[in-house]
């Protein structure tokens, strides 16, 4: 009896690592995404999910999982919901305005993709120092072609300059055209205003 026992217990050791190793092939053999989100920097340590048009940088983070070749994750940033300048007013839309796509390498452990968005001017052409335009945004994570997670944002008007605003300077874009602003910072006490005009930027009393 003791040899037919110890030969059972073999089977089923042998039948329990069958198992799972198959576990572990399949977990090295799968690929997903397991979040997305935005943030200030590349690194997706400053996470938000409200900007300003004089934010400095938004970056769109994917987090994902690769286990297998061939994987493709695909990024779409779509625009929502944007603003018209002249009519000073927003609208609903259906904009692509950012895309990216990689097939990354098989890795242990988490890896990101980031997604930089790039200013825009009122039209809607580059421009490296000016506004991001103003609007309500999804992010959209795509493995081999299905949705799998979005990030929803917005991209807001910013109250008047924290500091002394320079007659003369930019304002369109950053600002709502005509805004009334104190002139030393939005804190000041001071009587002086500066309003933002589309042609000549700020004018100051």
């Amino acid at each position: 009896m003791m040899p037919e026992m110890r030969f059972g217990a073999l089977v089923a050791t042998s039948g329990l690592l069958g198992v799972l190793l198959a576990t572990l092939v399949s977990c090295t053999a799968t690929a997903r995404v397991s979040d997305v989100y935005m943030a200030l920097d590349a690194a997706g340590d400053r996470k938000r999910s409200v900007f300003f048009t004089d934010t400095k940088e938004i970056h769109c983070v994917v987090e994902m999982g690769i286990g297998r070749k061939g994987a493709t994750i695909e990024t779409i940033v779509r625009e929502l919901q944007a603003y018209d300048f002249v009519a000073d007013k927003f609208f609903a839309t259906d904009r692509v305005i950012a895309n990216v796509e990689a097939s990354p390498t098989p890795a242990d452990g988490i890896q990101t993709l980031d997604v930089a968005l790039k200013p825009k001017a009122p039209d809607g052409s580059d421009t490296n120092d000016g506004p991001f335009l103003p609007g309500h945004f999804q992010c959209e994570a795509y493995l081999d072609g299905k949705l799998e997670q979005t990030a929803v944002f917005n991209v807001d008007f910013p109250d008047c300059p924290t500091s002394t605003i320079q007659s003369g300077t930019v304002c369109f874009g950053f600002y709502k055209q005509n805004l009334e602003c104190p002139r030393y910072g939005v804190s000041s006490k001071d009587s002086a205003k500066c309003h933002c005009s589309t042609a000549t930027g700020w004018v100051c009393e």
